[in-house]
């Protein structure tokens, strides 16, 4: 009798711990090309890895957004980028184009510069505890053009006693893009 129950126990947990998720990724999205289409297959052998960056998305959970939400009370919900508006015949300049917020709610759009085929990745931290870094890390193809895109970032918002104000917002560390944040 125990080793029927030894081997039920065994035959059971190997089921429990041998599943696993799958994830099929079909490309190009554009019907044009469905002809070259092409399915990729991600087998995830755990819940805890199932973590996919695809396309244009904030990074989740960093820990400078950690950083962020204890020090300011902001936690990144997501990054939204628009679609290539422009071709570079001239540099775009990175910069803040607007903030808004309410109360439980903080957004922040973006203009920047980069190659026409990049997809972005979004984070935010804190730098002296009153600076927003918004920072975004492009990736993909590559092409011969540079181009403007607009990356839109939204955040939950929650005050503490101890949360510090935010006095300003700036782009990947550069000093040049710092924009105050009005009262």
């Amino acid at each position: 009798m125990k080793n029927v129950l030894f081997y039920l126990f065994v035959a059971f947990s190997s089921q429990i711990f041998s599943q696993s998720d799958t994830v099929i990724i079909v490309y190009p999205k554009n019907p044009e090309f469905i002809e070259l289409k092409k399915n990729d297959t991600i087998l995830i052998d755990s819940p805890m890895d199932g973590q996919i960056l695809f396309g244009t998305m904030a990074i989740p959970t960093t820990s400078n957004q950690i950083g962020l939400y204890g020090t300011n009370g902001l936690w990144l919900n997501e990054m939204i980028g628009a679609p290539c508006n422009s071709l570079g015949e001239r540099e775009v300049i990175d910069h803040v184009e607007s903030i808004s917020q309410t109360d439980s709610a903080f957004f922040v759009s973006i203009q920047i510069g980069s190659n026409c085929c990049h997809n972005f990745l979004g984070d935010a931290g804190t730098i002296n505890d009153t600076i927003l870094n918004l920072i975004f890390i492009g990736y993909g193809g590559n092409c011969a053009c540079t181009c403007c895109f607009g990356l839109s970032y939204s955040f939950y918002k929650e005050e503490f006693d101890f949360t510090i104000p935010l006095k300003w917002v700036m782009i990947n560390e550069d000093r040049k893009t710092l924009y105050r944040i009005k009262d």
